[in-house]
């Protein structure tokens, strides 16, 4: 039987979306929500080990999860982190496992997830309107009495 992994460390990584993809990418972002005025993404790594990891390993393994462009400054916004499909091991993680354990690396398995961040406009716009019956349902219906004035009150 094999033992479950019991240590999970996060490595940073590079930029996941140059910016000319991302630029590309906001308006179809912006059809979606008028709020999102940035994207980006970046890689982040996921190392799974029996115990807690050694200063000299997380070193190591820092230098070799450090690769491509570095990550923009990160925007301020939600987040939403894409993972590999849960049950499987993607091609990426075969290969970066086995080149951490000739490297000596004493790890079960190391995963490169993409965290995507939306920087969202401040100040929402309203998209729904609170109406009273019977005043509210006339100015919906019949648009040319949003001239009228405020609702009266009861």
């Amino acid at each position: 039987m094999t033992s479950t992994p019991k240590h999970l460390s996060p490595f940073e990584g590079g930029n996941a979306l140059s910016s000319f993809r991302a630029q590309a990418l906001l308006p179809r972002l912006q059809g979606v929500s008028e709020r999102i005025t940035a994207v980006s993404a970046q890689y982040v790594h996921w190392v799974w080990s029996e115990a807690p990891l050694a200063r000299a390993d997380e070193d190591r393994l820092s230098a070799l999860l450090r690769y491509g462009e570095p990550a923009a400054g990160a925007l301020h916004g939600p987040l939403i982190v894409v993972a590999p499909r849960l049950g499987t091991v993607s091609p990426w993680a075969s290969k970066a496992t086995d080149i951490a354990h000739n490297c000596g690396l004493a790890i079960r398995r190391v995963e490169r997830v993409t965290q995507w961040c939306l920087a969202l406009d401040s100040a929402p716009r309203p998209t729904a309107y609170v109406v009273r019956p019977p005043w509210g349902l006339s100015k919906v219906a019949k648009p040319h009495l949003l001239k009228s004035g405020p609702a009266p009150t009861r």
